[in-house]
């Protein structure tokens, strides 16, 4: 169980801060107690509310700073998720999006921003799906990253890029 006052990471909302625990009756529903959880990174959002038996299984602490250097160079343990096929490839990350292994995740932004750069480089436009799957796994991986390490969203690329080089 959380407690008032503790980070954690909800999987559509990213980090939020537990700012109460109380019993709330929803539409005539039974009185049930729920987290009161508020976003971290998005100013001005809105206030999410997750019932408490629920929330230890959606819910999850954040990772620690040698979690998150472990996940970065266990990356490079995928190298190779490319799909040619661009709606297999849709397929294929999408499922990896749901997966929640950020190791594969780190990976499949990097053969993103590669694919990107390529396809840049040949005066071509980027594919919009992969664009789109793009911005998806960063904002899941840099968020956290980015609040665990205290680092700028930016700040949080050039680290994880360093970090890629170093090994």
């Amino acid at each position: 169980m959380f407690g008032i006052g503790d980070t954690v990471m909800h999987p559509s909302e990213g980090v939020c801060s537990v700012e109460d625990i109380r019993t709330i009756q929803f539409s005539g529903g039974q009185p049930h107690p729920y987290y009161v959880l508020h976003p971290t990174m998005e100013k001005g959002s809105s206030t999410v509310y997750m019932p408490t038996d629920r929330g230890d299984t959606v819910l999850r602490r954040l990772l620690s700073r040698q979690d998150i250097l472990d996940l970065i160079h266990r990356s490079g343990d995928y190298a190779g998720l490319w799909v040619e096929d661009s709606r297999l490839r849709k397929d294929a990350f999408s499922r990896i999006l749901s997966e929640g292994n950020y190791a594969k995740i780190i990976r499949m932004i990097l053969e993103l921003h590669e694919e990107r750069n390529r396809r840049l480089a040949e005066g071509k436009k980027p594919c919009a799906s992969d664009e789109a799957l793009l911005a998806q796994a960063e904002r899941i991986v840099h968020q956290e990253f980015s609040y665990v390490l205290h680092l700028s969203l930016e700040d949080t690329v050039a680290f994880i890029c360093r970090e890629l080089q170093a090994q």
